[in-house]
This record gives C-alpha cells, structure tokens and sequence, in this order.
C-alpha cells in the first residue's frame, strides 16, 4: 500500500475506534495570495448550521469537505473561483473583474430564508450551463416559507466575539401577500490576531404576493455592510523572529490603542424582482431584473520619498544586517516584541508628518475603491414535453461598470498631498513627469477625494442556452443530456485620468473595446442499473473570456491591453457510481479537466531591470485530475459514521510565454521569454485530503459529532519569475538555483473538531444551545497558505553578481477556537 495514504486509513480506524468507546459527533447539519484580498469563511460548523441556506440531501463527500478544512485555503478540486458559478433566483453574483463572488450581497444571501440546490461537478442546471466546477442556485420565493420566527445570540472567538440573528415570515396572508425579513449583527475583535475585527451586518426584506393560481410576484432586498480589521501575511524570518505563527505586521498602537493599516469596508446593496409563472404542471418561467451598487474597499499606507513603514520589510528584518552586533539587537527587539519594531509606528508617521511644515504629506493612509454598477436581466424556462424529454433553457442580459480609484481616508497630521506617481520622485529619466493626472497638475488632495488613479471599466454580456434532458423510451434507466451555451462578452476601459508618462488616449478615454465569444457545449450519459446503483458520465468544452484583470497592462493607469487577448479553451469529464442503499451510500467520482490557453498579468518590481514591471503570461496550460470518494454509514438507529478521501494532481501542463514590459515608459525588458512551470504543482488548495466524522443523534433532542480532518499535499503559489532564464543565470551555485526553482510542500496537517448540541420543545417553539471547538487539539503549525514573492536579492558586481529568492509569505492556520450559540424559534 503506497505509504501516503497510511493516515487516512488511520483516520478511519481511529473514527470506528470512537464508536466502541462510546464517543460523539456530528451528522449533515452541518479568500492575488494575501488573505487581505480574499473572504476567509467562518469555518465553524455552528455558524454554518444557524445560517446554512435549506438544502437537498448532499452527497457525503460534499458535505464533509465543504467545512471540515477552513484550517487550510481548499478549493474544491483545486479551481478557480471563475469555473464555479453562483446565482440567486437566476441572477449571477460573480464579479466579472476578477472571478470571484460579490461576497457581501453572498453573505446577505446566506442569511436568508433560501433554498440552495448546488450541482456538484460538470452536469448543468436550470439558470445556467456551468462551467467546469459546482453550481450553487440560490431561490428565494417568500411565498414558501411556512410562518414563523428565529432569534439567536452567537459567541466566538475568532474573527468577533458576539453576534445577533433575528428573522420572521408571515406565510402566505388575505389577498395572497407574504413578507419575510432576516437580519444579523456580528462584531467584536478576534481573540488570537491582533489588528483583526468585525462590525458586520446582513438584511434580507421579500415581499411577494400572488397573481392567480399559476403566477407570482415577488420582490427582493439585499445588504450586507461590513467592516473588518484584516491580518496580513508575512515571511517565514518574520514569524520565526517574533515567536508567533499569528503574527500580523498590519497594526500598530496609537495613542494606547490598537489600529489596524488594512480594513476592508463592504457596502453593497442589491435589489431584485421575479416573476413566476407556472402555466401547467408541465411548463415554468422564471423571470428576474435586479440591480446592484455600492462600494468595496480595502485601506493601505501610503509613502512618497520616505522609508517604508511597514515592519515586516526586509531590510528591517534580522538576517538582513551584516553586522552581527546590529543583528542581534534586531533579533532581541524582535523577540521581546517590541512593537516599536515589530509593529506599525503610528506614533512616528504622523511626527514624520508634522515636521515637513509646508512640504506635502511623506505617508497617507489610502484606500483602493471599488465602485459597482450592475444591471441584469434574465428570464429561464423549465418544460417537459413528455415523460422522455425535458427542455431547460433562456437568457441573460449583463450590464457592469466598476470605477476603480483610489481615496484619501487620512493625512495622519499632514496639511495635503500632492497627487503625484511616488515612485518616479527620484528617478533619473522620468522624475519630470511625476503627474497622475495632467488635466489637474499639482492637484492638492483633500481627505475623502480620489487621487492615483480613476477609471471605468465596462463589461457587457448576452447569453443564451438550452438544455435537452432525454430518457430512454424502451427503458428509462439510460439517459442522458445533451447542454449548449453561448455568450457574446465585451470590455472597455474610459480612464478619467491622463497620466503623464502615458499622455493622450494612452491613458485618458475610452479604450478599444475588446469582444469574446464564449461557447460551452456539455454532455452527459446515466444508466441507474438498480434503485440503488447509479454510474454516470459527463464531459465537457468550454472557451472562456480572460478576466478583465488580465487583459490591460498596467489597468489602473493605461488603456493598453496584453498583446493578442483570446479566450482560453478547457475540456473534461467526470466518471461518478453512487449506491444508496438503506443504510449504506457510496460515492465514487474520477475526473480530469484540463485547461490551454490562459492569460494572466502580473505587477511587480523587478530587481534585475529595477523597475516596476508588468509580466504578461499567455498560453497557460493546467491540468486537475483526481479522485473523489465518500461514504455513509448508519451503524446504529444513533450513529452515523460519515468519511469522505479526495487525492488530486493539478499542476501545469506546458512553459507558458512571458512578456515583460517597464512600467514607466512601456519598454519591452523581455519578450518571447519562457517561464519554465511544467510539472510544477498548482498552489492555493491542499490535494490530497480527508475526513471522518462519527456522529450521535440521541434521544431527548440530543446531537453530537466528532471528526477528524486531515490535508496533505498543499503547497506554494510558485513566482513565474523564479523559473526563468534572464534569473536562474545568475545562481552561483546548484543549492542557489535550487533554492530559485524548488517548490515549497507543507507538512501534513491533521485537526479533531468537537460539536455538541441540544434543544428543549417548549410547546410548538424550540430553544436549542450548541457549542463548537475547532482544532481541539491546538495545533499551531499548520499552514493556512503560502505564496512566492515576485522579488530578488542582488548581491556582487559584474561577473561575480547572482541572485537569490525572497522568502515565501505564509499565513498560519487558527489555533483552537470556540463557538457558543443560543437559538429560539417559533
């Protein structure tokens, strides 16, 4: 037996194991790299049940992996945000800059009295096609939801430490009305990270009456303000030097108190209104026109000519002094943490600040805005002809506009700044042409104005599909689908700005408009040998439109796109048996999708060149193939045994080609260059995991769970730079040019989560109490996720000059943390 998956058969002894000493657990109830960028999910399995949307019965596999790892970064199957799609009543919530969700208005969502019916893998659905991941249709019809009321109250201590949930529907009333609202509070600072808090809210109001037997009307309104305080991640020296796998260098005191440089703030609102028509039993029409706005934003410092604030930069840290004296004072500093050192001095900005007298601010507190304009309509038809042919199809209409900028949240004790590009203050060739925008030279920024940069960029989408669903006529065990999609999507960029160094249309106006078509074309067999054995298969081809992060050079300041922007093309299929017996069911799924063709651009600063860079990679080949098992099991009328294995391979396919081109005048620094990533392995999600889960459903309205949850073969997001020739030239020896290319693997990670829960009838109403621990063994080492830096270290002149890796970021996993809930419902 091959030695890696001698834990995970432990893992299942050791669950069993539990079961003949009496144990408990729990059964189907239940963010580029930086965290900062990303939605981190709660993870705790009580958060989840009190706001988890109702749902079909899931697949164990599903069930179990979509919590049980929120101590490491795990996507499903390793993909993209992009290959996954998310709607509500038909309605996309993905943002089309960037792949991922609109994840206030999700939040919201989640909240809510809804219905989830998630289509795992490649099969299609009735709003959409897909893609190549799962399929998550929210629905939310207030005209089905039973009377009555929920209140809760939740304590934790990651992330914040109290919250509020309250929600009520009426039912259905005189004249065919029906209201529901849902709301939540959630606030407080994380126990464990400094710097690290939330002040969230969530409201759901539907409204809806019915128009006759057949057809409805309901309307729908989302919001989610939020602000939290985020951790940042940081290198391997920093945690070492400061003794603490949660070490966050984004935060400082001032005046005695803890303030936070990187706070993300959420307001984005989103209303709907569908129209339901059900002419007969065999014929269904679904039709929504929504409308989203509102703001995104996420705060950083600011410097122009002055040293860098940020403790965690390398310079400041102990391996970087020569001078072993000057080092050790650093690494004691470090060590009895002296946030002076270790920490943002708040103190020292604004100083800095007060004593440039009538010179402009030296460091500002900023924030990068996004502001969103969203319009879609869509109209989805459900028909069934006959007992052998069901026809799922419609439209979608898209209309985004997100301007992007920069704000001016605080001068930290300066009079104004100047609205100019910091990094060309010094610069020999371009230190003339520091304006970001011409047709406001010398612009003195006032808090609460935009300055660095302002643009629209505009995204346009009309798409249409059909899906035939066709059962044998002689026997309607076999069957089989057959799905086509196609879209027409368009960018453009108006800049608002005219940048100096790129004057005229190059950066102010509209760009050319950039159009993709997207063809998806799916199919898929079924035979159902018996009622209970089930073998299945699906394949896949899709062509996909490049985000529109990925197809401007330098997008925040240019109208310029990459060189030859086209639509990257994925196929795939999955091969799933499933047997679902009376106290057995199975699941077993193989797949392999594999990706040519993709784009991205990175921005960074390149030592070798010492400029800032844009790095275009094309022609991108990837490849996710593994293996997918779940089963459960019903041992006794009170236990459930629960366990679900996954082991994938995804990796790079082919050397994809590098452009790289100077951020200050376009220059070509590399071309037709090769970045050599074949065979190295996708970052960003563990791929070999698993779970068990033993559970307890007593008498006397009693439940308890345990499970045991294990990741392996998780590693870094490796640098594009590392593995190119212009850089590897310079290794001066074979460990030197191992240490550039060799990729990072984390150990393995194990944790034991505990839950625990019961519930008293009072009358027809119901209080429960539940309390969960995650990590209970409090394992501190675990790597959430890590990533390469874009950065060299030069070191020797002439002949005798090489070049070393900057160290990875990491960011640690959550020690052991709790979760208590009180619930009433009624």
């Amino acid at each position: 037996m091959n030695k890696r998956w001698l834990p995970i058969l432990g893992m299942l002894v050791f669950s069993v194991s539990l079961h003949g000493q009496g144990s408990v657990v729990v059964f189907d109830e239940q963010q580029r790299f930086d965290v900062v960028d990303r939605y981190e999910p709660d993870g705790d399995t009580v958060s989840l049940w009190l706001s988890v949307p109702l749902s079909a019965y899931d697949g164990p596999f599903a069930s179990l992996s979509r919590y049980r790892f929120s101590f490491v970064r795990y996507a499903r199957r390793g993909y993209a945000w992009n290959c996954s799609r998310r709607l509500l009543n038909g309605i996309d919530l993905d943002n089309p800059v960037t792949g991922e969700p609109f994840w206030n208005v999700l939040t919201a969502v989640r909240q809510a009295p809804v219905r989830l019916d998630e289509q795992p893998g490649i099969a299609p659905s009735v709003s959409t096609v897909g893609n190549a991941g799962n399929i998550c249709e929210y629905d939310l019809d207030v005209l089905h939801e039973p009377p009555g009321g929920r209140a809760g109250w939740m304590f934790t201590d990651r992330r914040f430490r109290q919250g509020l949930r309250a929600g009520i529907a009426t039912g259905t009333l005189g004249g065919g009305w029906a209201f529901a609202a849902a709301g939540t509070r959630r606030w407080g600072r994380d126990r464990h990270i400094r710097g690290v808090y939330a002040d969230e809210w969530s409201l759901c109001l539907s409204l809806g009456r019915r128009l006759g037997a057949k057809n409805s009307l309901s309307a729908v309104f989302l919001m989610a303000p939020s602000e939290r305080g985020l951790r940042s991640a940081s290198t391997g020296e920093a945690f070492e030097a400061s003794g603490d796998r949660l070490y966050n260098p984004a935060w400082g005191y001032q005046q005695g108190r803890v303030r936070p440089s990187r706070v993300r703030c959420e307001r984005t609102p989103m209303a709907l209104i569908t129209w339901r028509c059900g002419a007969d039993t065999r014929w269904n029409l679904t039709t929504t026109v929504s409308a989203l706005w509102g703001t995104s934003s996420r705060s950083a410092l600011d410097w122009y000519d002055a040293r860098n604030p940020l403790p965690d930069y390398y310079r400041y840290l102990p391996g970087s002094y020569e001078n072993p004296e000057v080092s050790g004072a650093v690494s004691a500093a470090w060590r009895q943490r002296d946030v002076r050192v270790t920490q943002i001095d708040w103190e020292e900005l604004y100083l800095a600040n007060g004593n440039r007298d009538t010179l402009p601010a030296a460091y500002v507190l900023g924030s990068a805005v996004d502001r969103f304009r969203n319009w879609q309509f869509v109209s989805c038809f459900d028909y069934h002809p006959s007992r052998t042919l069901r026809l799922r199809g419609g439209v979608r209409v898209r209309i985004d506009r997100t301007t992007a900028y920069n704000r001016l949240d605080d001068l930290l004790s300066a009079a104004f700044l100047f609205d100019i590009d910091p990094y060309l203050i010094d610069d020999r060739y371009f230190g003339d042409k520091l304006q970001n925008n011409l047709r406001a030279p010398d612009r003195r920024v006032a808090v609460g104005e935009r300055y660095g940069y302002d643009y629209d960029l505009d995204y346009v989408c009309g798409e249409g599909w059909l899906t035939a669903d066709l059962r044998n006529r002689s026997d309607e065990r076999f069957g089989g689908y057959v799905a086509l999609r196609v879209a027409q999507v368009g960018y453009s960029r108006n800049g608002r700005y005219e940048k100096e160094l790129f004057p005229g249309s190059d950066s102010y106006g509209r760009s050319s408009r950039l159009h993709f078509t997207e063809y998806t074309l799916k199919g898929g067999i079924d035979c159902l040998f018996t009622p209970a054995h089930t073998l299945r298969l699906d394949l896949l081809y899709e062509d996909v439109a490049p985000a529109a992060r990925d197809v401007f050079v330098s997008i925040d300041y240019r109208n310029r796109t990459v060189g030859d922007p086209r639509t990257a093309n994925r196929f795939g299929g999955e091969l799933s048996y499933r047997y679902a017996g009376r106290t057995v069911r199975l699941e077993l799924c193989a797949y392999a999708t594999v990706s040519r063709g993709e784009s991205e651009v990175r921005r960074y600063y390149d030592d070798i060149a010492s400029v800032y860079s844009d790095m275009e990679l094309s022609g991108i080949g990837k490849l996710y193939a593994g293996v997918e098992f779940g089963a459960e099991v019903l041992l006794t009328r009170r236990f459930a045994l629960r366990v679900a294995a996954s082991q994938a391979r995804n990796s790079y396919r082919n050397d994809p080609s590098v452009r790289i081109l100077s951020d200050k005048d376009g220059s070509v620094i590399a071309d037709r260059a090769r970045s050599l990533l074949k065979g190295y392995r996708l970052g960003g999600s563990p791929q070999r995991i698993a779970s068990a889960e033993l559970s307890y459903r007593g008498a006397k309205l009693w439940m308890a769970s345990l499970s045991v949850n294990y990741a392996a073969d998780h590693y870094t997001t490796v640098s594009p730079l590392n593995r190119m020739g212009r850089v590897y030239d310079y290794a001066a020896s074979p460990e030197d040019l191992r240490a550039l290319t060799e990729q990072e693997r984390f150990p393995e990670a194990f944790t034991i989560d505990l839950f625990v829960s019961k519930s008293f009838r009072l009358g027809s109403r119901y209080l429960s109490v539940s309390a969960a621990v995650n990590n209970l063994a409090n394992r501190k080492e675990i790597v959430y996720s890590g990533y390469e830096q874009m950065r060299l270290r030069k070191s020797g002149t002439g002949l005798n000059q090489s070049i070393t890796a900057f160290g990875s970021k990491y960011l640690y996993a959550y020690p052991r943390t709790y979760y208590l809930t009180v619930n009433f419902r009624f």
